[in-house]
């Protein structure tokens, strides 16, 4: 069926962007509580979740107070994850959330969120052009090729897989082929 309300859908999948999408008028915490607020959800709650996520992604709860513009990247891409896990949606897509980060925190933050992941059990879809990012974070990666999905695989499939389209993206990233961990 199709005739789902697309406002209860959009509202069940947290989502995580490149550029954070932060609203850059509000402080880390009505960012974080935007759509519990929206779901009208009690201020005690949304207060204690806020709490609770800012303490998950690693954000000092002195930063609550602060706009976007007074945060580093790091920060305002953590600040962009508790928001995505705000209403503890089952799913969250994440669009190279890390991609204009500098390498260093790209790397740390890639490892926080990993290890988040496992902790959260979230099914997420994440969207990157690195392959070396999506051998460590993903369980399967999804190959697009002109639009079309060419297939999913296991990251060891992935390294090991004969298919044309595979092999000449496994070969334009050369070194990052040992980069699973």
């Amino acid at each position: 069926t199709t005739d789902w309300d697309p406002i209860r859908l959009r509202r069940g999948i947290g989502y995580v962007i490149q550029e954070t999408g932060l609203f850059p008028h509000f402080t880390v915490e009505r960012n974080i509580g935007m759509v519990p607020s929206i779901e009208a959800w009690p201020r005690e709650r949304i207060r204690e979740r806020v709490d609770t996520l800012m303490r998950l992604v690693g954000l000092d709860a002195a930063l609550a107070r602060r706009y976007p513009a007074e945060l580093s990247g790091g920060q305002r891409q953590r600040v962009g994850v508790a928001r995505a896990l705000a209403a503890d949606p089952p799913v969250l897509l994440m669009d190279e959330p890390f991609g204009a980060l500098d390498p260093i925190t790209r790397v740390e933050l890639q490892r926080e969120f990993r290890d988040l992941q496992e902790k959260l059990g979230k099914t997420v879809v994440f969207v990157t052009h690195d392959l070396g990012e999506a051998l460590f974070l993903a369980s399967r990666i999804g190959l697009f090729d002109s639009g079309r999905l060419t297939g999913v695989y296991t990251p060891e499939e992935f390294l090991s897989s004969v298919d044309p389209a595979v092999t000449a993206y496994r070969a334009a990233f050369r070194p990052f082929a040992g980069a699973r961990s």
